[in-house]
């Protein structure tokens, strides 16, 4: 399979992207490979392609067959948006490392100091959650593990000695350039009676993107729109709530009524955006971490499938019917 470097804005080193994910290239053999799904040659990310085939459910309902192939395809996605999600905080919790205990286990106890606090943190976040996820080798995997207190102290200390530095390079590769452009997909829930008068839906598009990043994985994430277009703030200034776009999507009364018998109640909406953090340095370690993002054109995708493959129509922003 043919294999091009990409050159995206997000790291200094480049990505690779197959026909349906882009690879980010490890430092060493020591840590995972991270993979993320591909959508017109940018990481695709919010509501993911789960390599299922539909199969239609007569009672309503699209039911998803997936064979071994495809379930170990969808892990390895997840997996690496996990990972990717990890680097990242990695990068934003490095401030915060001068505090880690480097030679002995932080015991949590009820009256510690800030910086027993930031690292009691920091080794539960690198035991629990970046050695299993980002490493591949034993020794590396193995830092939080251990029969007894001594053992769990020595690979604790192998972890910080060996691979420690090398992890806290790689993810100062992360947002290199100051931003990270993607395609983020949502789903437009049109399950409610369809509108005779009017022909179509009323749908929702949260401007809240709290699927960018996994909810658990790491520092905690908040992805907030800050509009820097002309045609941003047009819709801004036209909102109500300034979290959500209530806006009415025609489609004809076949149309509807085809996706009905065949049980699909979603259809998916597809925007590229360009994602750029906020704050540069957390003020502390288990505070959030704040990014904002723009739209990069003012026109925005609706497919029929998960895939991606069946497109229905295109909107503008500046077109958009809203419900008052």
């Amino acid at each position: 399979m043919t294999v091009i470097c990409l050159f995206l804005g997000l790291v200094s080193q480049a990505f690779a992207q197959t026909k349906s994910s882009i690879v980010y290239a490890p430092p060493s053999d020591d840590f995972v490979s991270i993979e993320l799904q591909e959508f017109k040659g940018l990481p695709r990310l919010g509501v993911m392609d789960n390599y299922g085939d539909r199969n239609i459910n007569p009672r309503g309902g699209v039911r998803v067959g997936r064979n071994s192939a495809q379930l170990e395809k969808s892990k390895m996605v997840t997996d690496g948006r996990n990972a990717f999600s990890l680097l990242v905080s990695l990068k934003y919790v490095k401030p915060f490392m001068n505090d880690l205990d480097k030679q002995s286990l932080t015991t949590v106890k009820g009256n510690m100091s800030k910086t027993e606090a930031n690292s009691a943190f920091l080794q539960r976040f690198l035991l629990s959650q970046v050695a299993p996820n980002l490493c591949l080798n034993e020794d590396c995997r193995n830092a939080g593990r251990g029969n007894n207190e001594f053992e769990r102290l020595r690979n604790y200390k192998t972890f910080i000695d060996k691979f420690l530095e090398p992890l806290l390079k790689w993810s100062q590769q992360v947002f290199m350039n100051g931003e990270w452009l993607i395609y983020h997909v949502s789903t437009l829930n049109i399950g409610s009676n369809y509108d005779f008068d009017r022909g179509g839906y009323w749908v929702y598009h949260s401007l809240v993107l709290n699927d960018i990043f996994p909810m658990r994985q790491g520092v905690m994430k908040q992805v907030v729109f800050e509009p820097s277009s002309s045609y941003e703030q047009a819709l801004v200034n036209k909102l109500e709530n300034p979290k959500s776009v209530p806006f009415f999507l025609q489609m004809e009364a076949q149309t509807a009524e085809g996706l009905k018998k065949e049980g699909n109640n979603r259809l998916y909406l597809v925007k590229k955006i360009k994602l750029r953090p906020l704050n540069k340095e957390l003020e502390d370690s288990i505070g959030p971490i704040k990014f904002g993002y723009s739209h990069e054109t003012p026109d925005v995708e609706i497919y029929t499938d998960q895939r991606l493959t069946e497109h229905y129509k295109t909107l503008y922003m500046n077109d958009l019917i809203l419900k008052n």
